[in-house]
């Protein structure tokens, strides 16, 4: 059928992918980048949005001469956004969700408006970096940010719009935001006005699969590529994950497991309840407008911050040693921390927020690399376990198995790990999830493939390394998980 452009832009770095689609499909990688943090005048932890493009640019560049390609299309992380004037304008660099900024929003939203409501009224779980909390922190901090701006432009669209000059709202990224009622969808223009955010910004929310533009002549000049179209796709890269996700059967949850883990089933129609207010269960859209039903846990970002630390401490490690070096602790359980603890959100120190975190429970300090990666792994375990079975009672549906989709299933001990203390197995890969499902809905859109199902059916046709991880079964193992399980739950409470 031809050959895609699929722009894959995670927190940690993001990659311009080749994916080819036939009778299978096969990625390339092209370029890697750095997703450049930078301060803006205010001391705000930012994304340098210039260097993104300019980085953007160079893998044009780089591609350009093994085209031709049929589209291109952006998939990010959800949450964060910039706002432009009516110009089209960026005002101010667009601000990370790991900035403090935030600090204290949620229960400031919530005695404005009430938790039940926060979640009510657009399905989304109560998580004090989504942009609701964000856009709220601007109307009382510097609402003067407010005074100019048109549009509100998430990640995806926000780098779509520099591609193609064209202003959009594709459907996917919107859910993220906190302010988007999912069951019935459209804007919670009623909720954002009750808590002073202006609703002149919201635009009107686009289908996955929307050709937006052309890539601007300037452009086409600058990188040689030429006049390809610019496609909206399933533009939160978790969504583009589950696109292409082969579920072994119905009820399976995934696990787009990135620099978040948003762990996750598929289903046609939304679930709000005292359940997922409690677990923090948020409903996001998927392609065709379904439901994701997941949590956003903390993910591979604790294991990058750690990593991260030991390098300015002089100690080098791939992830990969990391990972060696936590298989080789004689005690697989000796520290366990609440990976969703608000204060594990923020970037740096992350070993002594661990380690404070073992000294306030009363558990024995990680200071070695390997005790360190341990703690970590094991905890995301554990946490996935609960989540599973929480997403389970909500779906009403039997969850045969857990699916590891993107860069973390390929941490081998982390899915033993997750398959033994959820007793259910782990089916691990495709690693290139999100490059393929955003490359299927770039397919369908231009009319290259016919559904869902039979991009799917490619993904399963493909040579792909797809390995399962079956639990321990074993009786003694049982009772121990049983029994950490209950000292998992001590540390939330």
């Amino acid at each position: 059928m031809g050959t895609y452009l699929a722009l894959d832009m995670g927190a940690e770095s993001g990659r311009l992918m080749a994916v080819e689609i036939g009778s299978s499909i096969s990625t390339r990688e092209i370029y890697r980048f750095a997703t450049p943090v930078i301060s803006d005048e205010r001391g705000r932890r930012c994304w340098d949005f210039p260097k993104i493009i300019e980085e953007i640019i160079t893998a044009l560049k780089i591609a350009a001469p093994d085209g031709p390609y049929l589209s291109i299309a952006v998939d990010t992380w959800g949450l964060d956004f910039g706002l432009l004037d009516a110009n089209g304008k960026l005002i101010g660099l667009p601000v990370s969700h790991r900035d403090h900024r935030t600090d204290g929003y949620l229960e400031r939203a919530a005695a404005i408006v009430g938790k039940d409501r926060l979640h009510g009224d657009t399905g989304s779980q109560l998580l004090e970096v989504n942009t609701i909390y964000q856009l709220l922190a601007i109307a009382e901090q510097t609402p003067e940010e407010f005074n100019s701006a048109a549009y509100l432009q998430l990640m995806p669209d926000l780098v779509l719009h520099a591609l193609t000059g064209e202003i959009g709202t594709e459907y996917t990224i919107a859910s993220t935001t906190g302010l988007y009622d999912v069951p019935n969808n459209k804007w919670a223009t009623k909720l954002a006005e009750d808590l002073g955010i202006p609703t002149n910004i919201f635009g009107e929310v686009q289908d996955a699969g929307t050709i937006r533009g052309t890539l601007t002549k300037e452009l086409q000049e600058l990188t040689g590529i030429g006049p390809i179209p610019c496609i909206a796709t399933a533009s939160h890269d978790t969504a583009s994950a589950v696109v292409s996700t082969p579920f072994s059967a119905p009820g399976n949850a995934y696990i787009s497991s990135g620099t978040w883990s948003l762990l996750g089933v598929e289903l046609d129609n939304s679930v709000i309840n005292e359940l997922t207010l409690k677990h923090r269960i948020t409903n996001e859209g998927g392609f065709g407008r379904n439901t994701r039903l997941l949590c956003n846990i903390a993910g591979l970002w604790l294991i990058q911050e750690v990593r991260r630390d030991l390098k300015l401490q002089g100690v080098e490690l791939t992830y990969a040693e990391l990972v060696d070096l936590a298989k080789a602790q004689s005690n697989k359980w000796r520290t366990l921390i609440y990976v969703d603890d608000p204060v594990f959100i923020h970037a740096g120190e992350m070993i002594a927020r661990i380690q404070n975190f073992a000294q306030k429970t009363g558990q024995p300090i990680p200071n070695t690399p390997g005790e360190l990666a341990q703690c970590i792994f094991a905890s995301l375990a554990f946490q996935y376990a609960r989540i599973a079975k929480v997403l389970a009672q909500c779906s009403g549906l039997a969850m045969p198995a857990i699916q590891i989709i993107g860069g973390g299933s390929q941490n081998a001990l982390l899915s033993q790990l997750t398959a033994d203390i959820s007793g259910l197995e782990v089916i691990a890969g495709p690693v290139e999830a999100t490059a393929m499902g955003n490359a299927i809905v770039q397919a369908i859109a231009l009319g290259e493939i016919a559904s869902l199902t039979e991009g799917r059916k490619l993904v399963k046709a493909s040579d792909l390394k797809i390995t399962s991880y079956l639990p321990n079964q074993a009786a003694e193992i049982r009772s121990e998980i049983a029994q950490l399980q209950i000292r998992y739950e001590a540390l939330i409470n």
